[in-house]
């Protein structure tokens, strides 16, 4: 990601939150998707590129900005932006790049380091079985730095497990809901010892909790399992073309004895 398109993707980004805030703030809106699409690309952006914009004083309204998101009145943008701005926050704090030694912002570093320390909290919802649900997907995501050993330094699971359980919680409603069996489906796969490839691209951002969601069990399974799957069908196909074979053979050798 270059540096022009990060700053087309927070414009969006921005655009897209006023445009809903002033609307009735439904999280089906085309507004609100238009804004969670746009923060789901800019965490893709590369470390460098991202504490470099932050920071850059040409550019203050990305730093200064971060109330439109975190504090927004849909649950949806609120959620993603805090969680973008954790992102950006802790690599800012890992490289010891801080705007601290600027006078004049020291109202956006005080809000910044506020956010740092909400940041456990802002992995927890309150409810019990929303955070268990965060849980068995940062279990399963975690795999994935022992699975690929390299690629995976600068992705964060409990990030991405957040992210991925709040669309599924925007999509499917509650746990105990009508939508149990979908749920199970989805932590079942992501956590499947043979399915490291489902894992990887949820982390890796190449699906996101949004797709996820909407993904057949089959889409979902591993190789292995769509393979058997497959098969399975292939011998039902072959079994019936049989059956209609011998349906007609048995209907022509009556015609001929009559």
């Amino acid at each position: 990601m270059e540096k022009q398109e990060f700053l087309e993707l927070f414009e969006a980004a921005t655009k897209a939150a006023k445009s809903a805030a002033r609307g009735d703030g439904k999280s089906s809106s085309p507004a609100v998707s238009r804004c969670v699409e746009a923060m789901v690309r800019l965490k893709e952006a590369p470390e460098s590129l991202a504490c470099e914009m932050v920071i850059d004083r040409k550019y203050p309204q990305i730093g200064k900005s971060h109330g439109l998101f975190t504090e927004h009145k849909n649950p949806r943008i609120q959620s993603e932006g805090k969680i973008l701005y954790s992102l950006w926050l802790r690599y800012l704090y890992a490289t010891g790049r801080k705007q601290s030694s600027r006078a004049r912002d020291r109202t956006v570093v005080k809000k910044e380091k506020k956010l740092v320390e909400e940041e456990m909290v802002s992995r927890t919802t309150g409810d019990s079985n929303r955070d268990k649900v965060r849980e068995i997907l940062h279990k399963s995501l975690s795999k994935v730095a022992v699975e690929m050993k390299e690629g995976v330094v600068s992705c964060d699971s409990w990030t991405v497990a957040a992210s991925v359980e709040s669309a599924m919680f925007e999509r499917l409603g509650s746990f105990e809901g009508t939508q149990k069996a979908k749920y199970r489906s989805i932590l079942f796969n992501m956590g499947d010892s043979s399915n490291q490839d489902l894992r990887r691209k949820v982390l890796l951002g190449e699906i996101s909790g949004e797709r996820l969601v909407t993904m057949k069990k089959e889409g979902m399974a591993s190789n292995k399992i769509q393979l058997e799957v497959q098969n399975i069908k292939e011998k039902a196909r072959v079994k019936e073309e049989n059956r209609v074979k011998s349906m007609m053979m048995f209907q022509s050798d009556s015609m001929i004895m009559t």
